[in-house]
């Protein structure tokens, strides 16, 4: 075959990735499961695209209303902090493009064309027995490639992401972030949205070295979060400096024109319920121990999860935080059905240092 036609061929046939020069992308850490009777991991991709345009009245708008909610005074909203955590909350989201992804031993798959809110996804096919020894999948343990985004034929990288290939059997951690592994106050309005934007994050004492010895037992992690995913990088960088475990994040979709700040409480309450379902649903003959706080509700979603899929939760461990919401009564109906012995609550994290999750 002449070298022109194939070359024309190549370009025809190869996956496409329709970027503007001004344009980012970023891939967030996906899981990956056994399928296809056990012969494929299918690899979920999902990640985001924007570009930093124009702030336009609308959003300096907004801006004035965080700026009021938080009670911060300008010199705050001046400074190198706020200014990195609100940036990709200020960016241009880029709908329509679509992305050419590959990882070692698969074929490489054009995305689906992103979203409004500038997210795509797509799903990686790789053969079991195209993934090499050294990458680590044994024994309940997740083994760790890393996925790219390439520029088309050329096969210029463009972003890199890890993926988690996560074994059918095990035990995993599905573990809130906010109130149980940083302080956040969610509780009050005006203090969440100081912390998230304006403070340097507070871990909780106790929390990284909990989950460490929990690592080294075998135990995967999920880090399931209302937070938007526009925080996540700085989340990431966060609980990997504090020695938190690698693991899979499951963030929010959240978008300033969608949701006035005003309105984020509301907002924060929906959606991991239905996350934390399709992880259990995904791996059904996985174990799980839930992690979270008394703050918001997760008592209340980790005991329905318990009740509907009480093979798979293994445990329950609950951070009590102080209020009103914090007493007895509230434990025994969110727990209503619970064997009492997978539920336990805490203070600190030295309390559960004689647990192995198992």
């Amino acid at each position: 075959m002449p070298v022109s036609l194939l070359a024309r061929m190549t370009r025809r046939t190869a996956p496409l990735t329709s970027l503007a020069g001004d344009e980012t992308v970023a891939l967030f850490p996906c899981l990956g499961h056994i399928a296809g009777e056990g012969r494929e991991w299918q690899i979920p991709v999902h990640g985001e695209i924007y570009s930093q345009g124009h702030v336009g009245l609308g959003k300096r708008f907004l801006l004035k209303l965080l700026q009021r909610a938080m009670k911060a005074p300008d010199d705050a909203i001046q400074s190198d902090l706020f200014r990195a955590r609100i940036s990709r909350f200020l960016a241009n989201d880029c709908k329509g493009r679509v992305l050419a992804v590959r990882c070692d031993g698969a074929e490489p798959i054009t995305t689906k064309r992103s979203r409004g809110n500038g997210h795509f996804f797509g799903t990686l096919h790789v053969p079991v027995d195209s993934i090499p020894s050294s990458v680590g999948v044994n024994a309940g343990q997740a083994g760790r490639i890393h996925v790219e985004v390439v520029r088309g034929g050329s096969g210029e990288p463009l972003a890199a992401g890890p993926a988690y290939l996560l074994p059918s059997h095990g035990v995993s951690i599905i573990s809130d972030i906010d109130d149980t592994l940083k302080h956040s106050h969610v509780a009050c309005k005006q203090s969440l949205l100081a912390n998230t934007f304006l403070r340097e994050f507070e871990p909780i004492a106790g929390m990284s070295e909990l989950f460490r010895s929990w690592a080294k037992t075998g135990a995967a992690f999920h880090y399931v979060s209302s937070s938007p995913w526009q925080l996540y990088r700085h989340l990431a960088a966060h609980l990997a400096e504090q020695g938190f475990p690698d693991g899979s994040y499951h963030l929010r979709a959240f978008r300033l024109r969608d949701h006035l700040i005003r309105r984020i409480l509301m907002f924060r309450r929906s959606g991991k319920a239905g996350v934390i379902r399709g992880i259990l649903r995904t791996f059904p003959e996985r174990r799980f121990v839930l992690v979270g706080d008394s703050g918001e509700i997760d008592p209340e979603i980790y005991g329905a999860m318990a009740r509907k899929y009480p093979r798979q939760v293994a445990g329950i461990f609950i951070r009590q935080i102080a209020g009103p919401r914090n007493t007895p009564l509230r434990y025994q109906r969110a727990f209503r059905g619970v064997r009492c012995e997978v539920v336990r609550l805490f203070r600190e994290a030295q309390e559960l240092a004689d647990l192995r999750v198992e």
